[in-house]
Order: structure tokens, then C-alpha cells, then sequence
């Protein structure tokens, strides 16, 4: 009884004008589909994923359903279709990507292309009216797609797109599959590029230096190097991309937070603790703005109004920092009282 009365206390959050569309998040990770789903006027209502640490912040950053299971092994209740719920599906493309090229396992990547083939088949046979799927664009996802695409013509689309035109401070090309009517809703949106100064203004966060550099060189051997002034080079779950000064010089690499910026993340959003498990969910994760994007064409709407505000995509509010003091504290209080009142009923037990 206890218990049930504080927890609501201390995970208040605002209720937000939705469209009543609710929202499916399979493989959810940290949440950067929901995240832009949310940003789009949308209900979140379950999210799926295998690794329980980032899916309970899902579910404290959206108030969602959370479903701890491996999709394709584990027994998975699928929602039944119906109008006005969206499936989203972002299988794990890890051993896909150009950088595993020549290096990934070939038992690895023939199953990470069946996992997308799971997928594909899964919205086709239930009949989703509206659903979605993102992966990399390489030539064997873009063949499967486009296999089944030509098998399902008035089910299946896909078109291959930047995360930046939509409004990411950072580049990443992505596959994404879905309905005919949306991807061409998805394509028709005009181009909003966000730069990292702009993006960085909008948050309130600090540049700690004009340029950043990626983890990659040219052609002959010089350092890869980016303005402020321009979207960022795309943002990975393995290293961080680093600070530096016009020549390539190092000043420190980005953090979470900043990582997290870039993919169009709010500064409420919580995601795991530690920067390595902080910059792999973030890394995975499919970027706000983009995801935004994909929920305004599912729902046949136009986008914002162009600004650098406008495009970074805002989560869901939070506490001020000195209300979630007070409630870590009230809480710690509670937990005392508990454990003396335990002690009290065994000693007199």
C-alpha cells in the first residue's frame, strides 16, 4: 500500500495532446523512434526488446508497456490491426552495416537479413495498415526489400533517406520500409537541415569547439573534418565522434549528452548510465527528428514550420532537477521507515 502510493508520486509526468494514434515499438532500444512518435502527437503503448537495461527507461521515458522478449524466438502477443495503430519495427543491423563489411561472420548477417525478411513478413501477414521498419541501406537489405516489395506492391514500399533532411543535426542514411502511401508522403517532405550550432543553440548546450572530426579518414589519409556551421558526420554506437580544431586536432570527444543532441534526443530523455552503454543506445538508436518525420507521413500530415527550434524533436517533460532531489530524498526516507518497520514485526514475531 505503501508503495502504490509513492511510486505515482514520484513518476508524475504531463499528459500530452495526442492524435490517438498509438504507437508499437519493436527492437525500441533507447527509444528514438518513440521518442519522435511522441514529438509527432502520438501514444506510445508498447515497447519490445531483449535487453531489460535501456527497456526500463523506455518505459520511465514514454509510460508505455514494456515487453522484455527476443523478437523471432520468444512468444510475442502481437497487437491485431486496427485503424489508428502504427508498428514500428527496427531490427538489429549491427552485422549489416558498410563498417562490418568483410569483417561480420556470414552465419551473422544471414541472420540478421532473415530477422528483417521476420519482419517484413510479420506486417504483410497481419494485415498493419500502418507500420514501419528501419535498417541500413546496403545492397542485401535493399534486394530483400525489394523482393518483397515486388511481391506486396499495394503493402510494401521503401525509399532510402538522410536523417538530416528531416531536421537531425547528424547525417545517417537509413532504409525505410512501409506502406506505399507513407513512403511517398515520407519523400515529398521538403528538405529542413539542422546544424550542430543550431542544434546545440536549441538545447542550450555549449560548443566546446568549431569543428568535429569522425572516426574515419580520406582517401589520403587525412582526418575527416566537419564545420559547427553543418549537420555532424553520422553518430555511432562504437566511438564517439571528437572535437577538434580546423586541422583535425583533437580537443575531447563528445559525450552522451552531446551525442544524444545530435540525434535529436531532449536533455529530459534518460538513457543509460556510463558512456560506453550511454553511446551504444544512443548510437542504435533511430534518430528523433527522423522518426518524427516517419510518424507525420503515417498520419498524412504536413511538417512543423521550418526553425532551428522546430526541428529538434521535445520529450516528454520532466521534473526540475531540485523536485527530483526532493522526491530521490523522500524516497531514501521511505525506504528507511520500511526497513524499520520490517525489523520492528520480526522482532516482535
Amino acid at each position: 500500500m505503501v508503495w502504490s502510493a509513492v511510486w505515482p508520486y514520484l513518476f508524475e509526468r504531463e499528459t500530452h495532446k495526442t492524435h490517438g494514434m498509438e504507437v508499437v515499438d519493436a527492437f525500441c532500444g533507447a527509444g528514438g523512434f518513440s521518442a519522435g512518435a511522441m514529438a509527432a502527437g502520438c501514444r506510445v503503448a508498447v515497447g519490445v526488446d531483449s535487453d531489460p537495461t535501456p527497456l526500463k527507461l523506455w518505459a520511465a521515458n514514454t509510460g508505455g508497456r514494456a515487453v522484455c522478449a527476443t523478437i523471432g524466438r520468444d512468444a510475442v502477443d502481437w497487437p491485431e490491426a486496427r485503424p489508428g495503430r502504427h508498428v514500428h519495427l527496427s531490427p538489429a543491423c549491427t552485422q549489416l552495416s558498410k563498417a562490418r563489411a568483410g569483417s561480420a561472420a556470414q552465419g551473422d548477417v544471414d541472420a540478421a537479413l532473415r530477422m528483417v525478411a521476420w519482419c517484413l513478413d510479420l506486417v504483410v501477414e497481419r494485415g498493419y495498415a500502418s507500420w514501419s521498419l528501419e535498417n541500413v541501406s546496403t545492397p542485401a537489405v535493399v534486394r530483400l526489400v525489394d523482393a518483397v516489395a515486388a511481391r506486396h506492391p499495394g503493402a510494401v514500399a521503401y525509399a532510402t533517406v538522410d536523417a538530416a533532411d528531416y531536421g537531425a543535426a547528424s547525417c545517417r542514411l537509413r532504409l525505410i520500409a512501409s506502406t506505399p502511401a507513407t513512403i511517398r508522403r515520407l519523400k515529398e517532405q521538403p528538405t529542413r537541415r539542422v546544424s550542430v550550432a543550431d542544434a546545440f543553440a536549441a538545447a542550450g548546450l555549449p560548443l566546446p569547439a568549431q569543428h568535429l572530426r569522425s572516426n574515419t579518414t580520406g582517401r589520403n589519409g587525412s582526418p575527416c573534418v566537419r564545420s559547427v556551421q553543418q549537420p555532424a558526420f553520422c553518430v555511432t554506437a562504437s566511438h564517439p565522434l571528437t572535437w577538434c580544431d580546423r586541422g583535425g586536432a583533437t580537443v575531447r570527444c563528445l559525450t552522451v549528452a552531446e551525442s544524444a543532441c545530435l540525434m535529436g534526443f531532449s536533455s529530459g530523455w534518460q538513457l543509460p548510465l556510463g558512456s560506453r552503454n550511454g553511446l551504444r543506445a544512443v548510437g542504435n538508436a533511430v534518430p528523433v527528428p527522423l522518426s518524427a518525420a516517419i510518424m507525420r507521413a503515417a498520419l498524412g500530415e504536413a511538417p512543423p514550420a521550418a526553425g532551428p527550434a522546430a526541428a529538434i524533436a521535445p520529450g516528454p517533460d520532466r521534473p526540475p532537477k531540485t523536485t527530483r532531489a526532493r522526491r530521490r530524498r523522500a524516497l531514501r526516507r521511505l525506504e528507511k521507515r520500511v526497513a524499520t518497520l520490517e525489523r520492528l514485526v520480526l522482532s516482535n514475531g
